[in-house]
């Protein structure tokens, strides 16, 4: 879900009551003063437990990742009107449930006749300033055709606007002198497609993109005592919980997991020599490395990006050199991932499907066994 009109914009500064300069939706408010995170589920794998397989493609070490496919919108006024065409704030639309012409005292529905990415066509003629209700639903996943240029690296990055990519379905090497061809990848992280061999020259993708969602959070401490905060007894962000709301459509459930797509931690942390050239950090997923270094014989030696190692996956780091025989400190920045650990408010009063307000508890990496029961 991408948001493709302009409506609900106001001059006037938001306040948390609605008044008449401000008539906007609490979905609104959320989208305008939270943070876009990626939400997505974890769900046992089907398989049979004899049957699986560490490298399998399909699960995550015995658990599915999968998201909300569909986003209802509702008791929004259309944006803009030209002729039979009504234009929507969000894209892509995948169904219209209604579309009602409100004039003074009456409620028409419309007819339906064709929908599009960004807008519908209706059988009626519409002036541009009919005020029309819509009820519809978004696609929350996209399939984006995209380029990126390969500079002698593992990893490209191409162009996408803010989101994650949950799944690379072909790459497609576009040479000047010759037809296109196929290419191997080897994974993929949020923003970048990962290769077995170094890329150069022009690459065309086509990605499964998922849209963020938007959720407002605050700390949330159960020691209302605020002179104990700098208390080195207090507990720290990894081992506390936040509060946090999301906007009305969003089928939240206990132990779904959010990562925040602008916020950063910074980690540092040392890794032990051990055989194989890939090792997996703490804390995922992985926004940058910012250094790697090593003793040597002379002192400290500086290990580079692309040239030793390079970032595969979103949590690990996959070694083109020869590893430190006696390990390594790494400082990399991540993006917090949260778990949802319960519900402070999420009913439907007044026959409408309100924000939720739940607790989120921060968890590391899913390569520690992050989730319950595991």
């Amino acid at each position: 879900m991408r948001k493709s009109g302009l409506g609900g914009n106001t001059p006037f500064s938001i306040t948390t009551k609605p008044n008449v300069l401000t008539p906007l939706t609490n979905e609104e408010m959320i989208d305008r003063r939270g943070e876009s995170a990626i939400w997505y589920r974890l769900t046992p794998c089907p398989c049979p437990q004899e049957e699986r397989m560490p490298d399998c493609k399909f699960c995550f070490e015995g658990l599915v990742r999968t998201f909300q496919e569909e986003l209802e919108v509702t008791e929004e006024m259309a944006y803009r009107v030209e002729g039979n065409k009504v234009y929507t704030r969000y894209a892509p639309i995948s169904e219209i449930v209604s579309a009602t012409l409100i004039s003074r005292e009456t409620f028409k529905p419309l007819t339906i006749k064709r929908i599009h990415e960004e807008f519908f066509e209706v059988g009626e003629d519409l002036k541009y300033w009919n005020s029309v209700l819509l009820k519809y639903k978004v696609k929350m996943e996209e399939t984006l055709t995209v380029e990126g240029f390969g500079e002698n690296e593992y990893v490209l990055f191409p162009k996408l606007p803010l989101g994650a990519i949950t799944g690379v379905e072909e790459v497609f090497h576009i040479p000047e002198d010759r037809e296109p061809e196929e290419v191997e990848f080897s994974g993929f992280t949020f923003n970048s497609v990962v290769f077995p061999k170094r890329t150069n020259g022009l690459f065309r993708l086509k990605l499964k993109f998922q849209h963020p969602v938007k959720i407002a959070y605050k700390t949330f401490r159960v020691d209302s005592d605020a002179r104990k905060i700098f208390d080195r007894s207090q507990i720290t962000f990894q081992e506390g919980e936040l509060m946090a709301v999301i906007g009305g459509g969003y089928k939240l459930g206990e132990g779904d997991l959010l990562t925040l797509l602008v916020s950063t931690l910074r980690h540092s942390e040392y890794i032990r020599y051990q055989t194989g050239n890939l090792d997996i950090l703490s804390y995922s997923p992985i926004a940058n490395i910012d250094r790697i270094f090593s003793k040597g014989k002379q002192g400290l030696v500086a290990h580079q990006r692309d040239e030793d190692f390079i970032l595969y996956g979103d949590s690990k780091i996959k070694w083109i050199t020869d590893k430190p025989r006696n390990g390594y400190s790494v400082i990399y920045d991540y993006h917090p991932t949260f778990r949802i650990s319960g519900f402070i408010e999420g009913g439907s009063g007044e026959d409408r499907d309100k924000p939720k307000i739940f607790k989120m508890k921060p968890i590391s990496n899913l390569n520690i066994r992050g989730i319950p029961g595991e």
